[in-house]
């Protein structure tokens, strides 16, 4: 029986989905500059603590591709032999993180293979509808505190305490009819940052599905603000993200067939603020750490990348199986810091949805053991895909 899920196929099932990413081939020149947010190319930048530099935050050995996966969304699923599932990831197909959906400990032994197989992993501890309040306060919370000391021993760094909070189904029931959302939110991440700092880790910020997510990410960087909160919220965590773009091209809306192909930096923000239904929803969190934060700080899409069989938008043509492949392809090419229109800095990694599952909803989104076609083409590609090292980005 399948259990507890992720929400990101009941997003697409509401329309407010993270799907694909259209092939957009980098032009000679690449992106100017001037246009992009400021935190894009930071490298070594040492900023006083608490903040940390980018390059000080935990990554896995090199290669680091930026590549990843995400897990099965039953969370009570495991590899029978997951060093051997964790070394043909990393050796075969380049990934180098991956997304782990834990039912409380039951994934303590994917976490220790994910290390010692040099993959990174970002361990997302589920509960159903966890806004506003996870972990309640009490037996809730010295549980998850037990959990997180025993993943860090186990070898994970990065945690995830929530997910896709501007969806009215990840809210506990009646929750999300109550006023000031964004504050509640806040509050609560406010609380859980150093719960999970006092067990080792590194908490990662709530993941918005695209749509939304602009004003999301926006309202609670205002909202810590207005609290004179920035460094409580943000020195030395992440931020989550889920980056999709229905049947979009990666540059959307900066194409030629959308407008504003030669935007300014501030008409770029303003454009995506507005429409952040693409893969440049990670400029959008740049363009905000740029206005909020004294230093930028890692972005992690746990989920996301390129859905097949998307059709969302019809001026775009639909997620082909082939199509899938050139479009995550394209979007995993532009984690080498030297490709001409490279995401930055700040842009760890894309764990995409998903590696398998058997049954539900999400078996449509399986990139192995697809039940029409198999293993993807995408999967094929990988395993002759040109590997690099985004850790070059970090040293001088």
């Amino acid at each position: 029986m399948v259990g507890p899920m992720t929400s990101s196929g009941r997003s697409r099932v509401l329309a407010v989905c993270l799907t694909a990413v259209l092939l957009s081939a980098p032009t000679a020149l690449g992106w100017d500059p001037d246009t992009l947010p400021k935190c894009t190319r930071v490298g070594d930048r040492k900023p006083p603590a608490p903040w940390m530099a980018l390059s000080d935050y935990p990554r896995p050995p090199a290669p680091d591709t930026g590549w990843g996966i995400h897990d099965d969304p039953n969370c009570t699923w495991a590899a029978r032999d997951p060093d051997a599932f964790f070394k043909e990831l990393r050796e075969r197909y380049g990934f180098t993180w991956y997304k782990v959906l834990a039912c409380g400990l039951n994934k303590i032994e994917v976490v220790k293979a994910a290390r010692r197989q040099g993959v990174e992993p970002v361990v997302r501890l589920y509960v159903e509808r966890p806004s506003p309040h996870f972990p309640a306060p009490g037996a809730e919370e010295q549980r998850v505190r037990a959990e997180l000391a025993a993943y860090v021993k186990a070898g994970a760094r990065y945690f995830e305490t929530g997910n896709e909070p501007n969806l009215d189904i990840e809210w506990a029931v009646g929750e999300w009819e109550k006023p000031d959302r964004i504050e509640r939110l806040c509050k609560q991440w406010l609380r859980v940052v150093p719960i999970i700092k006092e067990a080792g880790g590194i908490p990662v910020f709530y993941a918005m599905t695209p749509g939304s997510a602009g004003q999301w990410y926006a309202d609670c960087f205002a909202t810590f603000e207005k609290w004179g909160k920035i460094e409580e919220a943000f020195a030395g965590c992440a931020i989550g993200s889920h980056l999709g773009s229905i049947n979009h091209p990666l540059d959307y809306p900066f194409n030629e067939k959308k407008n504003l192909p030669h935007a300014t930096r501030e008409e770029r923000f303003a454009s995506l603020a507005k429409d952040n239904t693409c893969y440049l929803c990670g400029e959008l969190i740049m363009h905000l750490m740029d206005r909020y934060l004294p230093y930028p700080v890692p972005i992690l899409s746990t989920e996301g990348g390129t859905f097949l069989n998307n059709h969302d938008d019809k001026n775009y043509p639909k997620v082909t199986p082939e199509l899938h492949r050139d479009m995550n392809l394209e979007t995993f090419r532009r984690f080498n810091p030297d490709h001409p229109k490279y995401w930055g800095d700040p842009l760890f990694a894309q764990m995409s949805w998903i590696y398998h599952t058997d049954a539900g909803i999400f078996v449509q989104d399986s990139w192995f053991g697809h039940p029409d076609h198999g293993d993807l083409p995408i999967t094929k590609a990988l395993e002759t895909e040109p590997r690099f090292d985004r850790g070059k980005a970090f040293r001088k």
